[in-house]
């Protein structure tokens, strides 16, 4: 990967007066595979095995388990979306309150994170991340951290690595609000910092994590680990991809003591 031309050092400090660090006062960040390796110590087929016949007992319309025969998150985001449509549309379809969907999607939510909780301890960070994470925080940036994941996963994997105190805001899979690509988190996120989409941006692996940036006119900065995240990436428009938070703290012109991670 070729690297860009390095920010210079007085554009990553603090401007005058602004708060902003390297442009931007707040910076969301996703968490699995942005700042932590969750997703290959997560039992996400065993959780799936779980999941599923649980949904089903609930009556979550058989369909979609054919639909999305594959992923806990988004069989979850599927449920919700259709299940939150017929029962605020009155539709015809429709089984269940606005307030019994939402305690099906807590249900789900907490069987998802019992895997997530049973591998977050394995979990080890990208090159760089919670010195990146640090160095904005000690800056003077307001931090927030807008994943798929429960909050209290990331929480404790942030404790464990003495970074939780570095982020003021963190929006969940738990909130009940919609999944990235939908911009719901990210919206919730400005709004908790008080910041507006002008003042933040958004680090994050995925091509849901661009659209979400991207629907609410927040600048986007992409990492991905490997080549196929990248070019997944590349296919969605997105013209510089970093191999590590280290990389992209040298772009912004932070010095952080992490190497960058071999490409």
């Amino acid at each position: 990967m070729l690297m860009p031309e390095r920010m210079t050092t007085k554009a990553a400090q603090t401007s005058d007066g602004s708060g902003k660090v390297c442009g931007y006062r707040a910076w969301l960040f996703d968490f699995d595979n942005t700042i932590a390796r969750l997703e290959p110590v997560v039992g996400w087929a065993a959780g799936r095995r779980e999941l599923e016949p649980w949904m089903r007992a609930q009556g979550v319309p058989e369909h979609l388990f054919v639909e999305v025969p594959r992923g806990n998150l988004p069989l979850y985001d599927a449920a919700r979306t259709q299940m939150l449509a017929n029962a605020t549309n009155r539709n015809d379809a429709a089984n269940f309150t606005v307030d019994q969907v939402y305690s099906i999607l807590r249900g789900a939510s907490e069987i998802i994170e019992t895997y997530e909780l049973a591998g977050v301890d394995q979990a080890e960070p990208l090159a760089g991340a919670i010195d990146f994470v640090r160095e904005l925080s000690n800056r003077g940036a307001k931090l927030a951290i807008v994943t798929s994941n429960s909050t209290r996963t990331v929480k404790r994997w942030m404790e464990q690595h003495q970074i939780l105190d570095s982020f003021a805001a963190f929006v969940g899979r738990d909130s009940g609000l919609g999944l990235k690509p939908a911009p719901d988190m990210v919206e919730r996120a400005l709004s908790l910092l008080k910041i507006d989409a002008a003042d933040a941006a958004f680090v994050g692996d995925s091509e849901a994590d661009l659209r979400a940036a991207q629907a609410m006119h927040v600048n986007f900065f992409a990492v991905a680990h490997n080549d196929a995240a990248r070019e997944k990436l590349a296919r969605a428009g997105v013209h510089l991809v970093f191999a590590s938070p280290s990389e992209l703290a040298l772009h912004l012109g932070l010095e952080i003591t992490t190497p960058t991670a071999a490409i």
